[in-house]
């Protein structure tokens, strides 16, 4: 069946008509000709499959990725600019369709690379090495992902070849890379000797360190259960915007640092030196730490009492005196909130909710993650406020995702 394709999904399938029916295309693009083949015919949309592109877009590439149906990637088909053009018109377009809002988006903020930019992975282990296929529990074996740091590459090709003759219970793989300082999280159902795992690491000739995490659990979450430091370093130390701190293997970080800089630098051009600063879902702080160089004073707003550890450990490392961290629900913290001009939200997927009718402070600004939750929240906040400035960032190029800042004024 011949199509034509005239918009994308949310997932950045390709969009046609066919009788009248929408259908959602993957690897299909705005103004492509294609031949399809209908895969499943729902009542009010059906999904289709690329059988051949008859007339390809301008902005079609070839993929330089090799893996078939890792679900990792989504985007590699799409030349770079017009994957900037999609995340732009995916936050206008969920807004409007959610909030009712029609507002202007600024266009994506592109990041320094596209490729080889996380600084983290977490494969899983099983008769392969790899990442489960969309939707799936089917592995797909992996050898080198054009998304990861060059170092993580390495380390899952040395994991490998020592795997082979390693045939514990292992569940997963964890690799962080930053600055050239690397750290390695061998998960596993019950513990044993890593020590020549570490040997063998150490051919990458760089700072690296091995912990063993024993995860019993029987769900998807990897993280958990006892941590035991093997060898080497033990955490990555870091320096931003003047800010020291560091992260072990467990430390939550934005996985690609090109654009966490680039948001944190937009965050500090919204504060003066006079503003004072809230700083919600603070977690270990580091969004704090670095608000507190620009404005007067900062709150730190965490319920998680080792998140807010962290982010006092983090205060005292660098002598913030201008700095108060709370540990408290954000609930129950607005029920007497100190003098706030600004507060910085940047909340968990599923977004703020209800908690943001009891806002009554001048400025939002709002880092979100997740455009639907997003674009719930600001139907609740756009009857009290007025939406001043929307930026999507690419935090994750080649992939569907993107990040958001909001900045809001109070009627």
């Amino acid at each position: 069946m011949i199509v034509n394709i005239f918009d994308y999904g949310m997932n950045g399938e390709g969009v046609a008509k066919l009788n009248g029916k929408i259908v959602l295309v993957p690897n299909a693009m705005v103004g492509e000709t294609a031949d399809i083949f209908v895969t499943n015919d729902y009542k009010n949309y059906a999904e289709a499959k690329v059988v051949k592109i008859i007339q390809p877009s301008p902005a079609r590439i070839d993929s330089n990725c090799k893996i078939t149906g890792c679900g990792g990637c989504g985007l590699t088909h799409m030349r770079y600019d017009e994957q900037l053009k999609f995340k732009q018109l995916l936050i206008k377009k969920t807004i409007k369709k959610i909030a009712r809002i029609d507002t202007e988006v600024n266009p994506t903020v592109a990041s320094d690379k596209q490729f080889n930019y996380r600084n983290k992975a977490s494969f899983v282990v099983g008769d392969m090495v790899g990442f489960y296929k969309e939707n799936s529990h089917n592995l797909v074996d992996v050898e080198y992902c054009h998304l990861m740091d060059k170092n993580i590459n390495n380390v899952l090709n040395i994991f490998k070849n020592w795997k082979i003759i390693n045939k514990n219970c292992i569940k997963n793989l964890v690799v962080r890379s930053l600055n050239n300082q690397i750290l390695v999280g061998v998960v596993t159902e019950k513990e044993f000797d890593l020590s020549s795992f570490l040997e063998v690491l150490k051919q990458l000739y760089l700072p690296v360190g091995l912990y063993q995490i024993i995860n019993t659990r029987k769900d998807s979450v990897v993280l958990a259960g006892a941590v035991k430091h093997i060898g080497g370093i033990k955490e990555i130390e870091l320096n931003n915007f003047g800010i020291k701190y560091s992260i072990d293997i467990m430390s939550f970080h934005q996985t690609n640092e090109y654009i966490q800089n680039k948001i944190y630098t937009q965050v500090l051009n919204y504060i003066k030196p006079e503003h004072v600063v809230t700083n919600a879902f603070s977690g270990a702080g580091l969004l704090t730490a670095i608000a507190s160089k620009k404005a007067k004073k900062v709150y730190g707003v965490e319920l998680v009492k080792s998140a807010h550890k962290l982010a006092e450990q983090l205060k005292q490392a660098n002598n913030l005196t201008n700095v108060t961290n709370i540990n408290m629900d954000f609930n129950k913290f607005l029920l007497n909130p100190p003098k706030t001009d600004i507060i910085l939200l940047d909340p968990p997927k599923k977004g703020c909710g209800k908690i943001l009718e009891k806002l009554d402070i001048k400025t939002i600004i709002y880092i979100s993650c997740n455009p639907i939750s997003l674009a719930k929240d600001l139907q609740i906040l756009t009857k009290k406020y007025i939406i001043e400035e929307i930026t999507p960032y690419d935090m994750f190029p080649n992939t569907t995702s993107v990040e958001t800042v909001v900045k809001l004024r109070r009627k």
